[in-house]
Parts: structure tokens; C-alpha cells; sequence
């Protein structure tokens, strides 16, 4: 039951949530609808229902007015399209909830707080015992899972740096690749090297790496969710994941729009779409900076040896020459003795 006030005569009215007035009349005793509030008063009453179909109160100033009618202040509701609201509930536009934390930006996620926050819950806990494996998630970058698009920055790297051939270094720097203080000058190059990237970009197909298809085919199976981390944009990142028919795989993934500018933030980012904490969580990488993020991020690294050596990727939790070589149970026993609380 929520409680209205009237400050200026300490009379009350009763009212229940999600009451459809249209079909309930007035509670005896209480004054009719035709009734004008006295002058003096602030009478407490119901506007509009929210878009949750829950009444907002609102008072009507002294003097019976009704024109500067103000509602409650209400904590903002996330941005669309913000990864944050993955974890918002039905009322986080108007309550704070439980969520709250896991709506910060990703430069402000810590992996110690999520590993709280996104702890099962009692439901979850019984889920996981039938289906043990759905207890932790899985996080690719997308060249452990695509090969070429490494490729394609050197590309178009390329065709810029081919214009120095034969020129003085003095002249290259300064004419051709114009490195000069002022921002107008590195907006081009960053321009052009874009529009580069962007062509070769449009007409490449991504094939899967060899044993992706089955790794990720085999994650489905036993439920496990996956999340793919990118740096493309979000429309150039779907067009390509469906026309190599993989969209089916990833219940989740991380774009340029989610904001996440290092690959640490990316993967907590990642931890919060698939409600699982980083600890419960294994991140397939190809660099030895990438498995270093992942250990920050608190979570676990397989790395994919190939383009670095496996002595660069010693602190990896699991080294692997391809994706062929992993198994269900070699991912489960990197969890063993770490049962879910």
C-alpha cells in the first residue's frame, strides 16, 4: 500500500499499487472527485501511471493550483543501447537496484566487484548443479576466432608507407605522412588510413579459424554463454559474424559503442552481459598483452600460440597451438577446486 499525505491538514489517502481507478470508486470517507482542494493545502494525489503501471505522486501547491504540477525525482534510467542495462531490472529507471554498480562505464568496473555482484543467487545455484558448465562463460577475441583481419590494418598501413619509397625521411615524415602538431594533420592520416581499411574491409570474407566451429558448437551444447570482443563497430561486426553464419554461436558481444578502450575493460564488459563473474569466467587470446588483461580482469586465459611464441605467453593459464586441440574438460579442470559459492 502506498501512503499519500496532505502536509497542510495531516489527512491521508490510501491508494494500491497498479489500482485501476477507472473501475475502483473512492475509498468511503474520502471526498469526491468533484471536490476542489482547499486553499492553504497541499494535497498529495495520483498522476499518470508509469510506464511499469505504477502510480507517480505528485501535490498540487498551495493555493489550489494544479498548473506547476513537479514529480518526484527519479534516478535516470541507463541509455539505450548503454551495455550496462544487460543487468537493469523492470525498475532501474525509477529505483535504485541491486545492478546499479554493474551500470558504471567500463573504465570504471573493477573485476573484485563483479566477482561479488554477479555471484549466483539461490535459483542459479540449483541450475548449476544439472548443468555444471553453465556456471562459467566464455570470452573471444575475434582473432582467435576470424583470421585476417591482423591483415587487413597491415594493408592498409601499407598503402600509406608505400608512398615513401624513395623519398628522405625528413620529407616522408613531414609531406607524406604530414606529422605535424597541429590536429588537422593526424585527422587526415587517421582518415585515410579509415577509408583504406573500409575498403578492404567491405569486400573481405571472414572464414572461422580451424575447431572454432566445433569449440563454440560444443559451448551451446552444455550452455556455457559466449561473448565476442572487437574493436569494430557494432553494424560491421554483425554484417560480417552472420555472413560467416556464426551469429548462432555468441549470446553476446563487445563493439567500439560499449566504450570499453582497453582490452581489461572489454572483458569486465563482456562478464557483465553474460551475468557471470570474471572469476568464472576464460578468455581465449593471441598476445601476450591480451593475456596480461585478462589476468587483470581476474579471469582465466587460454592462449592461442601462433603469432606469439609460447614462451611470451608463459603467465597463460592453458597454451594451445589451435583451437582443434581444446577440450571440454581441459576448460573445466582450469575451474577445478573453484566451486561456485
Amino acid at each position: 500500500m502506498l501512503l499519500l499525505l496532505s502536509p497542510g491538514t495531516g489527512t491521508g489517502l490510501l491508494a494500491t499499487r497498479g489500482l485501476d481507478r477507472s473501475r475502483q470508486g473512492p475509498p468511503p470517507g474520502a471526498a469526491s472527485a468533484s471536490a476542489q482542494p482547499v486553499a492553504g493545502d497541499a494535497v498529495g494525489s495520483l498522476a499518470a501511471p508509469s510506464r511499469l503501471g505504477i502510480p507517480r505522486v505528485v501535490f498540487l501547491p498551495s493555493g489550489g493550483g494544479g498548473d506547476d504540477l513537479s514529480e518526484f525525482d527519479l534516478p535516470p534510467a541507463p541509455r539505450e543501447g548503454e551495455y550496462g542495462s544487460a543487468l537493469a531490472s523492470p525498475l532501474a529507471g525509477e529505483y535504485a537496484d541491486w545492478g546499479s554498480l554493474a551500470r558504471l562505464p567500463p573504465a570504471q568496473l573493477r573485476g573484485s566487484d563483479l566477482n561479488e555482484l554477479l555471484q549466483p543467487d539461490s535459483v542459479q545455484r540449483l541450475r548449476f548443479v544439472v548443468s555444471p558448465m553453465e556456471a562459467y562463460g566464455a570470452l573471444f577475441r575475434w582473432d582467435t576466432v576470424f583470421a585476417g583481419l591482423r591483415g587487413l590494418h597491415a594493408a592498409a598501413w601499407a598503402e600509406d608507407s608505400d608512398r615513401t619509397v624513395g623519398r628522405r625521411p625528413e620529407i616522408a615524415v613531414t609531406q607524406v605522412f604530414r606529422w605535424q602538431p597541429a590536429l588537422d594533420d593526424w585527422g587526415a592520416l587517421s582518415y585515410e588510413f579509415c577509408e583504406a581499411l573500409g575498403r578492404r574491409f567491405s569486400s573481405y570474407a571472414f572464414e572461422p579459424r580451424p575447431g572454432a566451429v566445433r569449440l563454440l558448437t560444443l559451448l551451446n551444447e552444455y550452455q556455457v554463454p559466449c561473448c565476442l570482443c572487437s574493436e569494430l563497430d557494432e553494424r560491421s561486426l554483425s554484417d560480417k559474424v552472420e555472413a560467416a553464419d556464426m551469429a548462432r554461436f555468441f549470446q553476446a558481444s563487445i563493439c567500439a559503442e560499449d566504450g570499453a578502450e582497453t582490452a581489461e575493460q572489454a572483458y569486465l564488459a563482456s562478464c557483465v552481459k553474460l551475468r557471470r563473474p570474471p572469476a568464472r569466467c576464460v578468455v581465449f587470446e593471441d598476445s601476450p598483452q591480451g593475456v596480461s588483461s585478462a589476468k587483470e580482469a581476474l579471469a582465466k586465459a587460454v592462449a592461442l600460440v601462433g603469432k606469439h611464441p609460447a614462451y611470451e605467453m608463459m603467465h597463460a593459464d592453458l597454451r594451445i597451438s589451435s583451437l582443434e586441440d581444446l577440450t571440454l574438460m581441459a576448460i573445466r579442470e582450469l575451474f577445478s577446486g573453484e566451486e561456485p559459492r
